[in-house]
């Protein structure tokens, strides 16, 4: 199977349910462990950034690298994507399996590195870069290789479409009934109901992740880190097998 045919097939929906589970629940260890600090969501570490300007809170630095880092990973992950199309090999199980050796690297410096007892503890703000790295290649792999999924790791999008993808079931469903069922209206309301579903899956996921992440947290300790290179780790094996 060549890339460019992987490319136009849907993936399975548990992938980008667990891809947000990670998503979900590595944002929760790097603010419960990092100060506040959000790799996932990047649109809270440009909020915190900005608070911390009038708080005058000095680990400003961290969250700015962040957003930094998280772009220079998007733009890295989209060059290795282009290069493997180019030489015709599967995408999909690279990435996954680079974005699997960044949370590899976060969870060793946590676990094997010295406690992070500050927030500007310079081996905590290493820590979370890879973890925003990690997070940047997840983001670009769904948006280049997977048809069809909204994003794992930015929910803000994903309520909007869910509003809107709920009005736009209303409405197919408005159209289904008064068609008195006809081809064209089956199919246009089986389609925005399917992604209504995915929308909301991968939502339920990231808050599944979060919730287990803070869990692990208090339970586990840092070592409850391994489970989000477990599960990435082993996306990256089921595709590069089925692949």
């Amino acid at each position: 199977m060549t890339e460019v045919r992987a490319q136009q097939e849907r993936p399975p929906l548990p992938m980008p349910i667990l891809l947000s589970f990670v998503a979900g629940y590595v944002d929760s260890y790097t603010y419960l462990t990092l100060f506040g600090l959000f790799v996932a969501q990047v649109t809270s570490s440009f909020v915190v950034a900005g608070a911390e300007v009038v708080t005058r809170d000095y680990n400003i630095a961290a969250k700015v690298l962040v957003v930094v880092v998280f772009v220079v990973a998007a733009a890295l992950t989209a060059a290795l994507i282009g290069i493997a199309r180019d030489k015709d090999r599967a995408a999909l199980p690279l990435m996954l399996a680079l974005e699997a050796l960044l949370l590899a690297v976060f969870t060793a410096m946590l676990i094997f590195g010295p406690p992070v007892r500050t927030a500007t503890d310079w081996h905590g703000i290493v820590a979370g870069l890879f973890a925003a790295a990690a997070m940047g290649t997840q983001s670009v792999l769904v948006r280049l290789l997977m048809k069809g999924i909204p994003q794992t790791n930015v929910m803000t999008g994903n309520m909007t479409q869910l509003g809107i993808t709920t009005t736009e079931l209303i409405l197919a469903w408005r159209r289904f009934t008064r068609s008195r069922r006809g081809a064209a209206a089956v199919r246009e309301f089986e389609d925005v109901r399917g992604q209504l579903l995915i929308v909301l899956a991968v939502a339920l996921g990231f808050l599944l992740g979060a919730a287990s992440g803070a869990v692990a947290f208090a339970v586990i300790g840092i070592t409850g880190a391994l489970v989000s290179v477990a599960v990435v780790g082993g996306l990256a094996v089921w595709t590069a097998t089925h692949q």
